[in-house]
């Protein structure tokens, strides 16, 4: 009787434990808020979203990014010609190289190159013609603005030229606003977002304007989520994690071979540069920000270069 006891005790026990480890698993696959919106290895689906400026690693990185996730982006660039063509800067050879290998391929995102400067109203405004005049037939919005432009200058304030901070303040500042109110329309007709790059945990001395800056936008972007909340845009601050700014909008240079002096190519065929300031996990991060149904106000992004990986360049900073 004790042994048969014994062994109903034993199956109950085995019962409870599988309906526990299936309650778990369960659990573990009930999506998250973050996770809402996301749509498996092309989270972009067509989507169309703005990166101001490519011309430093951030934006050139992010553009690449995104348009490799099915995102249809619009690339800005200070470097390309009045007629929105690329010239001969990195940013856009690089470009041009993407798009030349995408051409074979039949997966969704393409790069659209246009001549942009936040600083430029006439520029921003052109741009959305621009844009608007690429977008599907019956589609009048976009998805997001990602706005990378940026600028520092490193120095003691008693030494720096007061036409630093102007610079400073017009590019990192001035411009998001522009930049906000330029495309408020479009962004109005998609429920849309904008994504703002706010303060850093690594920016150390001398760099008093450019941190001015960056807290700037910050406050800036809290006031603009609650002025078009009801415009239904959503505003997203990433905050960049490990790095210095002047990686971050550092202009790329390419990766040449030291014996031949030729650009190094990537396994798929690309011109190879540097810095790439964005780890997965970061860029990860960065979909959920653009997907998510509903975004946190804030995201950390952790870059992937500590004070050993900022040996090589140097050249940058």
């Amino acid at each position: 009787m004790e042994f048969i006891v014994s062994i109903a005790i034993l199956q109950l026990g085995l019962l409870l434990f599988i309906a526990a480890a299936l309650l778990l698993y369960l659990i573990c696959r009930i999506p998250s808020d973050e996770d809402h919106g996301r749509s498996g290895s092309s989270p972009g689906s067509g989507k169309t979203v703005l990166v101001t400026s490519c011309d430093c690693a951030i934006g050139l990185q992010l553009a690449f990014h995104l348009a490799n996730s099915g995102f249809r982006v619009f690339a800005g660039l200070k470097t390309a010609s009045e007629a929105g063509c690329p010239e001969d800067s990195v940013p856009a050879k690089a470009i041009r190289a993407w798009q030349k290998y995408r051409e074979s391929e039949q997966e969704l995102g393409n790069i659209t190159v246009i001549h942009l400067d936040v600083t430029r109203e006439d520029l921003l405004y052109e741009s959305v013609d621009v844009i608007r005049a690429h977008l599907p037939a019956g589609q009048d919005g976009i998805w997001a603005v990602v706005c990378t432009n940026g600028i520092t200058f490193r120095g003691s304030l008693a030494q720096q030229e007061i036409s630093h901070w102007d610079t400073i303040l017009k590019t990192n500042i001035v411009g998001v606003l522009r930049t906000a109110r330029t495309f408020q329309n479009l962004l109005k007709n998609s429920g849309g977002r904008i994504l703002t790059i706010g303060t850093s945990d690594n920016m150390g001395g001398g760099l008093v304007a450019y941190a001015a800056s960056r807290y700037g936008v910050e406050g800036a972007s809290d006031a603009l989520r609650q002025e078009l909340s009801p415009f239904g845009i959503k505003v997203v601050t990433i905050n960049p994690v490990g790095i210095m700014p002047e990686l971050l909008f550092a202009q790329p240079k390419f990766i040449k071979n030291p014996e031949t002096d030729d650009v190094c190519i990537t396994i798929n065929g690309l011109l190879n540069y540097q810095p790439r300031v964005l780890t997965e996990r970061a860029l990860d991060i960065l979909d959920i920000a653009l997907i998510a149904k509903e975004p946190k106000s804030h995201y950390k992004l952790k870059c992937t270069y500590k004070w050993w990986h900022r040996l090589p360049l140097m050249s940058y900073i």
